[in-house]
């Protein structure tokens, strides 16, 4: 009993209590596009792929610190190999050994909870990839691979990142769990709201599917979500609870549609087939990439204080 006074402990039921009682709403949905003649069927093969995500994104809490940041070190290295299979940088196996490289050594400042490092990475980051075409005294098409090898390492390692740092403060496993419930339920009821009732699009040519109407129920979900998960986040005051939420929801859409940008540019559908309904590991990690660093450091430079120089 000791153990569900945990706040993480009490997260973590509340991530599968929504999960499971999502079956609610989605039955009730399910009648409402039926009669709207809208497939219903997708809505369901999304959710039931839920059953496989959840468990890998909860269970590895119960690893402690290192186990969590260390399944965050694999998602981002899984992120950047869909990434460089979409934009086509794989033809140099010497460029990729050197981005998974640098994705690695983004997470070692992660694991001694080097904050200031970890703060300075992306420049470390950036020449470390510049090293290449310089020793190999090459210049032919290096300015694209370049470019693109460094949005890889950037936007899917150190991004991830933000989120295993927290897990080296003292309610780390709590603050994630929070984070992902408000910005997956955003994403999700944006999807649900949006292909039920939409009729204006949000980005007609980025994402056809998007909507207003959903973005704005996804707004008021994602609201909900954060009032409902307070309780990991001590201390925090209500102006600053409708800022995070608001914050979280709108980092989730962007990043949603950085992702469709990416996939337009170069054109595919998805990233990949890894999870059914949903497409590759990007298509599930966009929302969730944008919207890492704006909560890392909200909360760091509200709340958690985790550099203070003496």
């Amino acid at each position: 009993m000791a153990l569900l006074q945990e706040p993480w402990i009490r997260m973590f039921l509340l991530v599968w209590a929504v999960f499971i009682g999502c079956t609610i709403p989605l039955v009730i949905l399910s009648f409402v596009r039926r009669a709207k003649g809208k497939d219903v069927r997708s809505m369901w093969v999304k959710y039931g792929a839920w059953f496989i995500m959840v468990p890998v994104v909860t269970l590895p809490m119960f690893l402690g610190r290192w186990g969590m940041q260390a399944a965050f070190l694999v998602l981002s290295l899984l992120a950047f190999e869909e990434f460089s299979r979409a934009v086509g940088i794989r033809d140099e196996p010497s460029r990729l050994w050197l981005a998974r490289a640098a994705i690695v050594l983004i997470y070692l400042p992660v694991f001694a909870s080097w904050y200031c490092l970890f703060m300075a990475m992306p420049a470390y980051l950036i020449l470390l990839v510049l090293l290449l075409p310089i020793l190999r005294d090459r210049y032919e098409g290096m300015v694209r691979r370049t470019c693109l090898t460094v949005l890889g390492v950037l936007y899917f390692g150190w991004f991830l990142a933000h989120l295993a740092y927290l897990m080296n403060t003292e309610t780390g496993r709590e603050l994630v769990l929070a984070f992902l419930l408000v910005v997956v339920m955003n994403d999700a009821s944006a999807y649900l709201v949006g292909s039920s009732f939409g009729r204006h699009r949000l980005a007609p040519r980025l994402s056809p599917k998007k909507t207003i109407e959903g973005s704005v129920g996804a707004l008021a979900v994602a609201m909900g979500v954060m009032f409902a998960v307070r309780f990991a986040f001590e201390g925090i005051t209500l102006a600053h609870t409708i800022a995070l939420g608001f914050l979280l929801a709108f980092g989730g859409t962007c990043g949603d549609l950085a992702i469709s940008l990416i996939k337009r540019d170069v054109g595919i559908k998805d990233t990949g087939s890894l999870i059914p309904g949903h497409g590759g590991l990007l298509d599930r990690l966009d929302s969730i990439l944008f919207a890492a660093p704006i909560f890392f450091h909200f909360l760091n430079h509200f709340y958690l204080h985790l550099y203070i120089p003496k």
